[in-house]
């Protein structure tokens, strides 16, 4: 048995994992050029007597939190050969890509889970939902088109999509920072759709003086199936951009489309934009989870209540032993100090507890009414004001 990083060479059988484990065809005879290559360091492989048996991919990423840009490990194409599945080939990898990230200072992981339970018991717990949207277009007319439109094509500057999503992340906790991957490849994937072909299209929306201030990235379903619409993004430097990007959709409604869908962020206020409310459903979705990968760090930058104060935790991570222990955290209006200290502490909590609670998912009150690995012993009126709600969107699909 071996845990490693692939080599370039094995990136093909790695491939044909996946193809097995996600029902993919791909004929491998024929020549393949990915426009898009990760590079091969990023997938790890469990190899049986030399053979590749599983992979994980572990995405670099810069995540904002609290205000800070640090790094996330992004968990992605997990799979294994069938005959080798219920083997904890999985858990094995993970582990070794825990230790990894922890060195290399990475601060989170986070992941789209087939199967919220079978994470948990790697310490990731759900930190992101969704709330869809389903209303009928004829529903937004008092939406009225403001502003200034400019469909984004492949190949156009994509300065202007990068202003705005600069503005629109810099206080949502889990968003992913777009411009730190080389040769601009994460708005190349983002914006190379050809909407002649596949029908999803990007609007940059400029203001009233003609300054960039929102876009939204939209499909519009074939004329032979339900003319509905799907928002796949928006992003907007303020509430007045995101009133201007949505009145677009005061136009589109002239073009026989009958639904809007949208799984928007949970801090979009639907009962604010769409004056009457029972024209719409919503449908919360449950969808990413989130692990601390260093514990400390996490604690250290994590936003604080004014004022000054101190409190004690102790967490209990068995997947990663380098988190284990009771930690101080000493705040004021110069900082946060988090040192490890051998006193009783305020609060136990397991990883997929303090998971939540750091990234402002639910607070504290909350929490203590339903879940069962965390206990509170004393503090309480310091912990209610360190762990409050935040607004969050993972703004990534991986």
């Amino acid at each position: 048995m071996e845990i490693r990083q692939l080599d370039p060479e094995e990136n093909i059988e790695a491939k044909k994992i996946s193809c097995l484990s996600f029902g993919l065809r791909r004929d491998f005879a024929e020549e393949f050029e990915d426009p898009y290559p990760r590079p091969s360091e990023w997938t790890w492989g469990y190899f049986d007597y030399e053979k590749l048996v599983s992979c994980v991919t572990s995405i670099p990423y810069a995540m904002r939190f609290d205000g800070h840009t640090v790094g996330m490990s992004g968990i992605s194409g997990v799979c294994s050969l069938p005959e080798y599945r219920r083997d904890g080939n999985i858990f094995r990898i993970l582990h070794e890509i825990f230790e990894t990230e922890y060195e290399y200072g990475t601060v989170f992981s986070c992941l789209n889970p087939f199967s919220h339970s079978f994470y948990r018991r790697m310490g990731y717990e759900l930190c992101n939902c969704r709330m869809e949207i389903r209303v009928p277009i004829h529903c937004l007319t008092h939406l009225k088109f403001k502003g200034s439109f400019n469909q984004h094509f492949p190949g156009d500057s994509l300065d202007d999509l990068q202003y705005i999503h600069s503005c629109y992340i810099k206080g949502l906790n889990h968003a992913i920072a777009r411009d730190v991957w080389p040769d601009q490849m994460a708005w190349k994937i983002f914006a190379n759709n050809d909407p002649y072909k596949t029908g999803i299209s990007t609007y940059i929306w400029k203001d009233e003086s003609g300054k960039p201030k929102g876009y939204i990235q939209l499909k519009q379903e074939d004329e032979n199936q339900d003319r509905q619409i799907t928002i796949l993004e928006v992003a907007f430097a303020s509430s007045e951009a995101l009133y201007g990007v949505l009145s677009l959709l005061y136009v589109l409604q002239w073009q026989k489309h009958k639904d809007l869908v949208w799984q928007a962020p949970t801090f979009i206020g639907f009962t604010d934009i769409i004056p009457e409310n029972h024209s719409f459903t919503l449908k919360l979705m449950p969808r990413d989870m989130t692990r601390i990968i260093n514990v400390e760090k996490a604690l250290e930058i994590m936003r604080h209540p004014e004022g000054s104060g101190v409190y004690t935790l102790e967490v209990r991570d068995p997947q990663l032993s380098a988190n284990n222990g009771i930690f101080q955290v000493e705040y004021s209006e110069e900082g946060s100090r988090v040192t490890r200290v051998g006193k009783e502490a305020d609060i136990t909590l397991e990883m997929p507890a303090l998971s939540q609670l750091v990234t402002g998912h639910r607070t504290l009150e909350n929490a203590l009414m339903s879940r069962r690995d965390l206990q509170l012993h004393k503090n309480f009126s310091v912990l209610q004001k360190v762990f409050t709600l935040r607004p969050s969107h993972l703004t990534e699909s991986f």
